[in-house]
């Protein structure tokens, strides 16, 4: 899969590509998972945590 700067990025690369930024943008604490088969992305998944001070 070609970087999301690429000249030659399809439109739909680019969709993915901005939810992953959009996921870790907006994420404090947790993970962000993406799975991927025969080297394409297939699926993003967010995790948030809490956080409390004591």
């Amino acid at each position: 899969m070609a970087k999301a700067n690429s000249a030659n990025t399809s439109d739909s690369e680019e969709k993915i590509w901005q939810q992953i930024r959009e996921k870790t943008d907006n994420i404090q604490y947790g993970t962000v998972t993406i799975t991927v088969h025969d080297g394409r992305i297939t699926q993003v998944e967010a995790s948030t945590k809490l956080r409390f001070d004591r």
